[in-house]
């Protein structure tokens, strides 16, 4: 079963160290490629993370956020950073002298500006939390999973759609190409009673010709060739590995094998088949690039 490379998942986990929230989507992407957003306090598990989803998720541009929400106010000391504060009183008497102001700059003012009292944690709980985080984290894996899989299944099917109406076109074609021998045969026989006139031209030297012409309209390799890649691309579709790359390698080579078809093609309606196939190929390669 293919899985596609557009999902979304979101958990949230209540443990007794606090609430965790991971949310995480995923895009097409042509190899595995990650941005991950953790707070500062969780920052330390960023590999951790990395690594744990992509054991999941095999290919695609994964956007992953998560949260932590603490039960407990760590314990804080804080420092006054003197310089920074001595700073911020010289550029305001700088501002009062220009601007002709007679308010005064108390010590309010000043500690209410940004950096000089410094806050630091004494206690960190983060090193302990990993078990929680992953759990909240494989929450959201399964649910994005489970909507990989869902539109997987929608593709896969709409794929192997593509596949049968694909031989239903081939099929005609090889019907078609005895009808194309016996035509030529008739014309050639036709143009040389025509323009030599003589009633009865060599038959020995137009089978030649039609003989000459069977080899070089020959695509019986070639529609052999293309049925058995749609064999294997529906192989591929159900195998449980990452398909994507695969499946998109066996419709290039469907593609090149029509295009081989419709090059040797010395009818209209076998022409008319081959730019359907090529079109159904082209729409398969679209759907192809959203599998993992």
């Amino acid at each position: 079963m293919i899985k596609s490379m557009t999902g979304y998942g979101k958990s949230r986990s209540i443990s007794k160290t606090g609430t965790f929230t991971v949310e995480i989507r995923s895009l097409n992407h042509k190899y595995f490629d990650m941005a991950c957003r953790l707070p500062n306090n969780l920052s330390i598990f960023e590999d951790k993370v990395r690594d744990h989803v992509k054991k999941r998720v095999k290919r695609g541009r994964v956007n992953l956020f998560a949260s932590w929400e603490s039960k407990k106010k760590a314990d804080t000391h804080f420092s006054l950073n003197i310089a920074m504060a001595k700073k911020y009183h010289h550029e305001m008497l700088r501002l009062k002298k220009n601007l002709g102001l007679k308010d005064d700059i108390g010590i309010t003012e000043i500690i209410a500006m940004p950096e000089v009292i410094v806050y630091e944690q004494v206690k960190d709980e983060a090193p302990y939390l990993w078990p929680y985080l992953k759990k909240a984290l494989d929450h959201a894996l399964g649910k994005l999973e489970r909507m990989r899989e869902a539109e997987g299944r929608r593709l896969q099917k709409d794929l192997m759609k593509r596949v049968t109406i694909i031989r239903v076109y081939l099929g005609k074609i090889e019907g078609q190409l005895p009808k194309v021998i016996d035509k030529y045969r008739d014309n050639l026989f036709k143009k040389v009673k025509t323009f030599s006139g003589v009633d009865s031209p060599d038959h020995e030297r137009i089978a030649e010709e039609v003989a000459l012409f069977v080899r070089n309209s020959d695509v019986s390799e070639e529609l052999t060739r293309i049925k058995s890649h749609l064999k294997g691309f529906k192989s591929t579709l159900r195998t449980h590995k990452e398909t994507g790359k695969e499946a998109d390698f066996i419709a290039q080579e469907m593609f090149r094998e029509a295009n081989t078809i419709g090059a040797k093609a010395s009818s209209f309606r076998i022409s008319r088949w081959v730019i359907k196939i090529k079109s159904q190929i082209e729409k398969m390669r679209e759907q192809i690039q959203n599998v993992e």
